[in-house]
């Protein structure tokens, strides 16, 4: 399987991450936009959680920790399954999903497009790729569901961009599933213990976009402004959480802090890892293709 980055962070990583922790890192919000069943486009607001392998360190967050092996350059968010954007992620994506599967786990991989507006350095970054979206319920633990194909996708294709970290003692094999010190399932847990437990308890919300008309399932637990707490704890807001992860495939730059020297930079990554290739004539750098153009 061809890796993107497989021993290196990618060409652009650290200034976006430079850039992200000056705006605030985890919590910052950006744009996301995908495309319906229609084709349509849709966008909205979402926030930054980190990177994928790399959680940030919380206050609210008191569980055990994967240890530090591996890292990513895939951006993440979490949303609830029930959203819009879930099923649009799955029914876009090359399995096109039905709003169905699109509830029960793992899957999506959809295209997406993520813009980040970083006012203290005037840039502004645009992400091109797929997004996939991770269930703790299915990622992981030996039952039938965690052996679905939306899992397995998931795990072959955000692995690809999975790296070990230098010095870690992270085992080496093909899919980044089969260590016993890492597990994708305890990373999901630990997004959640991220938030903040009304933000946890959202996902014990009455369906979204359902009309007021119709109530709440008070039996079920569905209720506004409720607080949650592990989400081993937490069968409904389980049954809804999930992580999403956005695999980079075309990264732009947009630096305007110079009028008179304002420059957007353009990584795609090669087609010989499973990218677009980009724009030419390009200078390689490792599996991406960099071009500066006109801003």
């Amino acid at each position: 399987m061809s890796h993107p980055t497989p021993s290196t962070a990618a060409p652009w990583k650290r200034t976006f991450q430079e850039h992200l922790d000056q705006a605030g890192g985890a919590g910052f919000e950006f744009t996301l936009a995908t495309v319906t069943e229609a084709g349509l486009p849709r966008a909205r607001t979402c926030i930054f959680r980190g990177f994928w392998a790399t959680l940030p360190e919380n206050e609210y967050n008191t569980l055990p920790k994967n240890p530090p092996v591996y890292e990513s350059d895939c951006p993440t968010f979490t949303t609830d399954a029930r959203m819009r954007k879930t099923y649009e992620l799955f029914a876009s994506g090359k399995g096109r999903g039905d709003l169905a599967q699109s509830r029960s786990g793992c899957g999506g991989g959809g295209p997406i497009e993520a813009v980040y507006w970083i006012k203290d350095t005037k840039t502004q970054w645009r992400i091109r790729g797929k997004c996939w979206l991770v269930a703790a319920d299915d990622v992981e633990g030996g039952t039938p569901e965690a052996q679905n194909s939306g899992t397995v996708t998931v795990k072959a294709e955000v692995g690809r961009y999975m790296r070990e970290r230098e010095g870690s003692d992270a085992q080496k094999n093909s899919d980044l599933s089969s260590s016993s010190a890492w597990s994708w399932r305890r990373e999901v847990e630990n997004y959640f213990e991220n938030l903040s437990p009304v933000m946890r308890g959202s996902f014990k919300n009455p369906p979204p976009g359902r009309p007021l008309s119709e109530g709440n399932d008070e039996q079920a637990g569905e209720a506004l402004g409720q607080k949650a707490g592990h989400l081993s704890e937490e069968a409904l807001a389980r049954r809804h959480f999930r992580v999403a992860i956005i695999t980079p495939e075309q990264v732009e730059a947009v630096d305007l802090t110079d009028p008179t020297k304002a420059t957007r930079q353009i990584w795609t990554l090669a087609q010989d890892v499973g990218g677009p290739d980009g724009p030419k004539p390009s200078d390689s750098i490792g599996e991406w293709n960099r071009v500066e153009t006109w801003p």
